[in-house]
């Protein structure tokens, strides 16, 4: 009884929270609903099923703590200037268009219908037989023209039936390969044939026989012979690789809806100039970048803050080529450097370069695309990840400032983890590529030539060549063997040759060098960098602490159960 009581509570406790949330509604912030279809954007469904209670609750108050970053920065007004707000709008320019895109391109293509008979086809594997008419084209060098072939194909079709299949094969189709198999084309699975045949062919029943299907190689009537199941994937499991295949079997397809669609946007939104304006604009632009920007450190941003807010150059259907615009797609181009105009030739080049992406964005806008559930959950995310690492800069690492007293502490604290020098040797090489030469210079050089001039005109390690054979100090770790004989080496002493790499390396020690500490004015331009690093957790969790006062979070308890 206990039991069942606990289980009703239970039960009671969930379809309370469904109900004061909604099924879809994974968490409040602020007020403000995250919905399920965010969560799946921040940790695919699967993934996010698979967890333990403990781990989903993780993610749920991982992704709330982000939302509350976002609506700190936007109080703030911090995703409302500067570059943010350049990257934002980039974003939602770039999003809506690819959106655009798919509805208008892929989706009329790759239907639910289409998606289905593709993962059909890929369930079953054929055997076919052909008889093909061939004429001359692109693909054959045939006599018959294409209409003598359509002729002799009506003759064939007036004849053909399942009986004499393989005797017509033989009498008329034009594959070589007809006297090795009267036609069999033997098993194939989807991707074997190009597009119009294998139609054809996977719409058969066993035995069945088509009409004329024409391809580039001429005109074929198909036979199915059998067909058989293959073992795959579940449907739902393969739709990311069905995708992936559609892009690849039907690129032409594809292509070709993409013109179709361009060419319908561009009739309706075609670019017009004011070319009076145009030229005045990008004269006074050049003459401006040459005679008074002209230095590096200035930019087409600051050139283009010398024109008034009101100039307009010319329209993309109702879309102005205004100062906004031109601003906004050479941010696209580039946050901090974008190239300059340096004639009204590379500005027409410009805007046809952003063309398409502009027509694909107001097409969006006119289907309402940003007013859609998917596009608003994907721009909340959006928004939330890119808070989180704005907040972490500006509101946590940034925020860590001590004083010269306590970097001081921090280097004395420190110094032996971060700022310590390992002990090194400087020495003399000769370093050669010849193992025998080198024991011919080891030889020399012990006998009491010179290390400094025999490294100068031998030794193929530049810096050595340049510096009498002087290189950077060597690490007991460095070099193998080399590096371990210089420790164990005297002052003085030659030894080698050692092998290092392809090369053959003769060493004179000239000093140990103990191991030491950098300054503390060495280390003062990192310094502040490593002290915010080891004090980031302390103070994120600070930050998070202020977050979760200001902004409070309910969580759906049936998303963690």
């Amino acid at each position: 009884m206990k039991r069942f009581l606990l289980f009703t509570v239970t039960l009671l406790l969930i379809l309370s929270s469904c109900s004061r949330f909604g099924e879809d509604v994974v968490a409040r912030v602020d007020g403000k609903k995250i919905l399920r279809d965010e969560l799946f954007l921040y940790v695919p469904q699967g993934e996010f099923e698979r967890m333990s209670p403990a781990e989903k609750s993780a993610q749920i108050d991982k992704m709330c703590d982000e939302y509350r970053m976002r609506y700190f920065l936007e109080k703030e007004g911090l995703l409302d200037t500067g570059d943010v707000k350049w990257e934002i709008n980039t974003w939602k320019i770039r999003q809506l268009a690819n959106t655009a895109y798919n509805h208008l391109i892929i989706d009329k293509i790759f239907t639910l219908q289409a998606e289905r008979e593709l993962y059909d086809r890929l369930r079953f594997e054929i055997n076919v037989s052909h008889i093909l008419i061939g004429y001359r084209g692109p693909r054959n060098t045939h006599s018959r023209s294409r209409e003598e072939a359509e002729a002799l194909a009506e003759e064939v079709a007036a004849a053909l039936n399942a009986d004499n299949f393989y005797d017509l094969a033989e009498k008329y189709s034009d594959d070589p390969s007809r006297e090795q198999n009267r036609g069999n084309l033997g098993w194939g699975r989807s991707g074997n044939w190009v597009d119009a045949f294998e139609d054809a062919a996977f719409k058969l029943e066993p035995g069945e026989i088509s009409g004329p299907v024409e391809t580039p190689f001429g005109f074929h009537f198909i036979k199915l012979n059998e067909r058989r199941e293959l073992s795959v994937e579940p449907f739902e499991t393969m739709r990311p690789e069905l995708r992936d295949i559609a892009f690849n079997k039907w690129r032409t397809r594809f292509m070709l809806r993409e013109q179709e669609v361009f060419d319908s946007l561009s009739i309706a939104g075609p670019v017009v100039y004011n070319d009076s304006l145009l030229n005045d604009f990008i004269e006074r632009f050049v003459r401006l970048s040459q005679n008074v920007f002209y230095s590096e450190n200035f930019t087409a941003f600051d050139i283009l803050d010398v024109f008034d807010d009101t100039l307009t150059v010319g329209y993309i259907g109702e879309e102005p080529i205004n100062k906004a615009w031109i601003y906004q797609f050479l941010k696209i181009l580039s946050l901090q450097m974008p190239p300059r105009f340096s004639d009204v030739r590379s500005f027409r080049s410009f805007v046809e370069q952003h063309r398409p992406g502009v027509m694909l964005y107001r097409a969006a806008l006119n289907l309402g695309i940003d007013r859609s559930r998917d596009y608003i959950s994907y721009y909340n995310v959006y928004l939330a990840k890119k808070s989180a690492s704005l907040f972490d800069k500006y509101y946590v690492f940034e925020k860590i400032n001590p004083d010269p007293e306590m970097l001081r502490d921090f280097y004395e604290n420190v110094k032996s983890e971060l700022y310590f020098n390992e002990a090194t040797v400087q020495v003399r090489e000769v370093l050669l590529n010849d193992s025998t030469f080198a024991a011919e210079l080891l030889r020399r050089a012990k006998a009491g030539e010179s290390m400094a001039e025999l490294a100068t005109q031998y030794s193929v390690r530049n810096v050595g060549k340049n510096n009498a054979g002087l290189i950077p100090p060597v690490k007991r770790t460095q070099y193998g063997e080399m590096g371990v004989a210089a420790f164990n080496i005297l002052d003085g002493e030659i030894a080698g040759p050692f092998k290092v790499g392809k090369h053959y390396s003769i060493i004179q020690r000239e000093k140990r060098i103990p191991e030491s500490y950098k300054s503390l004015q060495q280390v003062r331009y990192r310094l502040l960098t490593d002290y915010r690093s080891r004090h980031l957790d302390e103070k994120r969790e600070e930050q998070r602490a202020m977050l979760h006062r200001f902004y409070r979070a309910e969580v759906n308890s049936s998303y963690v159960k």
